[in-house]
């Protein structure tokens, strides 16, 4: 009988990715990969650091790992025992530690602790993460894999590192410097990915904006040049940028993407603040006005170009009128999805130390009220969407109501709900939508052909 092995994957997806990775390892070894909670010979904990509630996740799933099988191989790898190996290394459930390099070597070390195992009866630890910011100066390529988040959608990651160092953020030092991962490479995986049949891929980074900045023989604006060589692989698929740094990109540099038939209209932009002094304490280098001045460009393009966002609140010194300027700048870009998380003081980063921290309980009474009024602009998004036609990708039958309906994304990202009650559409199949009223986190859709454009979509 096969081994079995469970992943639990925290944080973005660059870990997504890299879990894919380990797990195409572990199958070509063998083993059989179960689900999170199932029981299984070894759990891979593939961990994220950006905020302390990242790390307790990690704790804590580690110690349920080994409380459901307590003769499990338990692997912990990724930003967290980069950036703090030493709690880590007192987690005594953890037999393997590993930081963001060389994770493709965890099968074989998992598989070399089974066998310790199993002619001593005893099992040593493996701790191989001394900490530090990597200094790695090429990419570290691997097989190309065929994996994906999901049936339809595919991640391929082209670029790892970052050297903006934001002042809060932790992830420059567990991931190194930026190294630019080979056009070829990128090519080769691509090209599976499609005849493997998926219908979407979605470039990803550490911050993909900064793919090429590297290496001379790239110019600054690399991810067109990725975006192009895949955009002429033969298939039907499409392309998604993961997210673009506005401390790297400015208006010109996403005009630039316009050209590509292939990409879709939604871009994951972080503007993190919308205040200009709090902007410069987290050493990002673009204003407010600098910022719109992309989303204008988005918008005039396609008026309906969904564009992502993150907010920190409750940054260190953040005054309520700083606050505010971030609802207002929430308003004016007229955002899709807003995603909120309150500050978190995190080792290494110039804002752990910055005087002016903010208390918890104000922390989260600002997130609550961005929540609070990102729906709103979302909702207003997506009313907006009504009567126009969108290409969706199909991915997944959900249930509303108790009515079914097929779930997919449109172009801009909006996830979009085609009635369904015979059960008969399928997934992973490209189709054109009337958008219909606003769902829950996306909006209704009937298929153009089965009606007038301009029909709203029956409602639950």
């Amino acid at each position: 009988m096969a081994r079995k092995v469970s992943f639990y994957t925290l944080g973005c997806r660059v870990n997504q990715y890299e879990s894919q990775l380990v797990a195409e390892r572990f199958k070509a070894l063998g083993w059989e990969i179960a689900g999170e909670e199932e029981a299984a010979d070894a759990y891979v904990v593939n961990t994220c650091s950006v905020t302390a509630l990242s790390d307790r996740k990690s704790r804590q799933y580690i110690r349920r790992m080994k409380r459901l099988n307590p003769s499990a191989v338990i692997a912990v790898m990724g930003c967290y025992p980069q950036t703090d190996p030493g709690a880590v290394e007192k987690l005594s459930e953890a037999d393997i530690v590993i930081g963001t390099e060389g994770k493709e070597r965890v099968p074989g070390l998992v598989e070399e602790l089974i066998m310790e195992r199993e002619l001593s009866g005893s099992c040593s630890r493996m701790i191989l993460s001394r900490g530090g910011r990597p200094s790695s100066s090429a990419y570290e390529d691997h097989a190309s894999i065929v994996g994906s988040e999901s049936r339809t959608r595919a991640l391929l990651k082209i670029e790892e590192g970052c050297d903006r160092f934001c002042s809060y953020c932790v992830i420059p030092y567990a991931r190194g410097p930026v190294r630019s991962r080979p056009l070829g490479s990128i090519l080769d995986e691509a090209a599976g990915l499609v005849e493997a049949g998926y219908r979407e891929i979605v470039l990803t980074g550490i911050n993909t904006a900064l793919y090429g900045t590297d290496r001379p023989d790239v110019r600054v604006s690399g991810i067109a040049e990725v975006v192009d060589a895949i955009s002429a692989i033969p298939g039907d698929f499409r392309i998604r940028i993961g997210s673009l740094e506005p401390t790297v990109v400015n208006a010109e540099y996403v005009r630039e993407l316009f050209g590509f038939e292939k990409l879709c209209h939604h871009l994951h932009l972080s503007i993190q603040s919308g205040s200009a002094r709090v902007l410069e304490a987290m050493n990002r280098h673009y204003s407010p006005e600098d910022y719109l001045r992309i989303v204008r460009e988005l918008k005039a393009f396609d008026p309906l170009y969904g564009i992502t966002t993150d907010i920190i609140t409750g940054f260190p010194g953040e005054t309520e009128d700083d606050f505010q300027d971030s609802l207002d700048i929430v308003r004016m870009a007229e955002y899709l999805k807003v995603h909120g998380f309150p500050y978190s003081q995190r080792p290494f980063t110039a804002a752990a130390k910055f005087e002016g921290q903010i208390a918890p309980q104000e922390k989260k009474r600002r997130n609550a009220r961005l929540a609070e009024v990102s729906e709103q602009v979302s909702l207003a998004f997506r009313s907006r969407m009504k009567g126009s036609l969108q290409r969706v990708l199909t991915e997944e039958r959900a249930e509303i109501g108790g009515k079914l309906f097929m779930k997919g994304h449109a172009s801009n990202y909006c996830p979009v709900y085609i009635p369904d009650p015979g059960g008969r559409l399928e997934a992973n199949r490209s189709m054109d939508v009337t958008a219909g009223d606003p769902a829950e986190d996306g909006v209704y859709g009937m298929p153009a052909e089965d009606g007038v454009q301009g029909t709203p979509a029956e409602t639950p």
